[in-house]
């Protein structure tokens, strides 16, 4: 995240949360999709899959509202305003991209003809937000499928970004007198 060494505690903290819970969604998709499981533990793959979803989109609409509300990290005095604007497109693709996931595995969950309630703890019970209906369980499995991908190419851009941001901090830390480039 550009400037994230700017962030607080806070949004450092949301940060690394979100992204240890994304990884681990992204992990239990992969395997629940590619490989060969036990019955019984590919379901409870499932469940646990669908209700850290929902703890993902809590986290994500809290970090939105923490960037909506001007906590999120400063820009950057060293990337140039074409750097800028690719990080923050980036980001907001991952925003889009993590809430399109969250609402396609919803409504695919919703539509499918075995309804398997998804619960969260304390007894809450996901609503479904549809009736069973084959046909739109497979297109949205077929955008929670294509999503992932480009979630994943999201999260390379980010950390290429991330990850040059921080190659040129630490030349500057070397160098401390010299100038930093201007913006273009």
């Amino acid at each position: 995240m550009p400037g994230l060494s700017n962030a607080g505690t806070g949004a450092r903290i949301l940060h690394w949360f979100a992204a240890g819970l994304i990884f681990a969604m992204l992990g239990m998709g992969l395997v629940m999709v590619h490989s060969t499981m036990a019955p019984g533990l590919k379901f409870a793959t499932y469940q646990l899959h669908k209700s850290t979803g929902f703890f993902v989109l809590a986290v994500t609409l809290v970090r939105i509202l923490w960037r909506v509300a001007g906590l999120g990290p400063l820009p950057p005095m060293d990337v140039s305003r074409w750097e800028y604007r690719l990080s923050r497109a980036v980001q907001a693709g991952l925003y889009g991209i993590v809430l399109a996931m969250i609402a396609s595995g919803w409504l695919m969950a919703s539509t499918a003809a075995l309804r398997v309630p998804i619960l969260l703890p304390g007894g809450f019970t996901v609503p479904f937000l549809a009736d069973p209906d084959a046909s739109l369980e497979a297109q949205t499995k077929l955008a929670h499928g294509v999503l992932s991908k480009l979630l994943i190419a999201a999260i390379v851009l980010h950390v290429i970004g991330a990850a040059r941001h921080y190659r040129r901090l630490r030349q500057l830390r070397k160098h401390p007198t010299l100038p930093s480039r201007s913006a273009e």
